[in-house]
């Protein structure tokens, strides 16, 4: 079990990094209203706090536990998200007519069954697989891009193949 100091280096890495995502959404904004000082500083915050963020992440490398642990409690968070959540959040969005939302949340529902599907596989460590991510929801597909993905529509030039 973690011990504080390292619960609250995860909450700081996770508190700097939605920050950083949200000065960046922010700084593009500000661009677009021609409000390029603004752009400037929020693009400067949100590097400063990628930094932070990036500080806490090298402070608990060596201390997560093994990937194969980590595997199966993904796949379980990946499946009740799928099940559970995300069909709550659309249910929300829907219930305050909001359509865009309600679009938003199916689709994080799709991926993140497919997320579980490909998580489930049980011959990760043994088989050679390809991944490929679709770059506009975040489907993963196994071995070769579809001819569309399956969840946004987005055609094959919009996947990118992971190498590590």
């Amino acid at each position: 079990m973690p011990n504080d100091l390292d619960r609250r280096m995860k909450l700081a890495m996770a508190a700097e990094s939605a920050s950083a995502a949200r000065n960046r959404l922010y700084a593009a904004q500000a661009k677009k209203n021609d409000r390029n000082q603004l752009a400037k500083l929020m693009t400067a915050m949100a590097m400063g706090e990628q930094i932070s963020a990036r500080r806490a992440l090298i402070y608990l490398r060596g201390k997560i536990d093994r990937p194969d642990r980590h595997l199966e409690r993904l796949r379980q968070q990946k499946e009740k998200d799928a099940t559970q959540e995300y069909p709550a959040c659309r249910q929300t969005a829907s219930s305050a007519g909001d359509r865009s939302a309600e679009a938003a949340f199916e689709q994080f529902e799709k991926v993140s069954s497919n997320h579980t599907s490909v998580l489930g596989n049980a011959d990760i460590d043994t088989a050679k697989h390809e991944f490929y991510v679709c770059q506009v929801c975040g489907y993963i597909a196994l071995d070769a891009i579809p001819e569309k993905c399956p969840v946004c529509g987005a055609v094959p030039g919009r996947f990118k193949k992971i190498d590590v």
